[in-house]
């Protein structure tokens, strides 16, 4: 009992094998488009990791223009985060420091000066 192969048979399976590789394929775009949306995130909340993703995707990974992107724009992230995390601090210790009064400045001079501390301890005696 010999079966007959269909011609048509065949094609019916080669089309089915090459909508299953579409699909794998576009999964796999997927997964990677997401993997490329976690590295972006991580570079902008906390900027060295950013320096790690790039570093991965320029060097290490395929050398496809989309892992290279990735890399650089992970570095950019990075770098604008840091440098606008350095300029939020800077304006964070000026606006504290200068919110000090004049005059308690000049008092807490006052007291570190040599000859006052010698009439505060006669003061505490």
């Amino acid at each position: 009992m010999t079966e007959q192969t269909n011609p048509e048979d065949y094609k019916h399976k080669l089309e089915l094998f090459q909508t299953m590789a579409e699909v794998n394929s576009k999964e796999q775009e997927i997964k990677s488009k997401q993997k490329y949306g976690m590295a972006y995130l991580w570079s902008v909340l906390i900027p060295p990791i950013g320096i790690y993703y790039f570093v991965k995707y320029v060097f290490f990974a395929n050398t496809d223009d989309e892992s290279v992107r990735a890399g650089i724009i992970s570095l950019v992230l990075t770098l604008a985060s840091l440098l606008l995390s350095i300029w939020l601090l800077s304006r964070l210790f000026t606006s504290t420091t200068s919110s000090l009064p004049p005059q308690n400045l000049q008092m807490l001079k006052d007291v570190v000066a040599p000859e006052n501390q010698k009439k505060l301890l006669e003061l505490y005696k």
